[in-house]
């Protein structure tokens, strides 16, 4: 029971943050808001497995590369639009305006 509701914590956390993310305004904002849900989701997802799966040290390697990597391709999203100066302040996509 504890295995399943840590599963579809981490499944709504990863689902949560990904629709939600679609609809802020600024880039960096979605783009932090999106990179810690996943990451937090996906590390949490891992971690189910690694302590109630017979492949524990497959799930921590993976659990491990998510924690590392997550932030690190968020910080090269990040730091390539502010390198090409993108404009990071676009109307959003479903707005009425044009």
């Amino acid at each position: 029971m504890i295995q399943n509701i840590l599963i579809y914590f981490s499944i709504v956390l990863m689902v949560i943050g990904t629709v939600a993310g679609t609809f802020l305004k600024n880039y960096y904002v979605r783009l932090h808001f999106i990179g810690i849900s996943d990451t937090i989701g996906a590390a949490t997802l891992l971690l189910t497995f690694a302590v109630f799966s017979n492949h524990h040290l497959e799930y921590l390697f993976l659990f491990f590369l998510i924690l590392l990597q997550g932030p690190a391709i968020t910080h090269i999203l990040a730091r390539g639009a502010v390198r090409t100066r993108i404009n990071v302040e676009e109307e959003r996509w479903h707005s009425s305006k044009r």
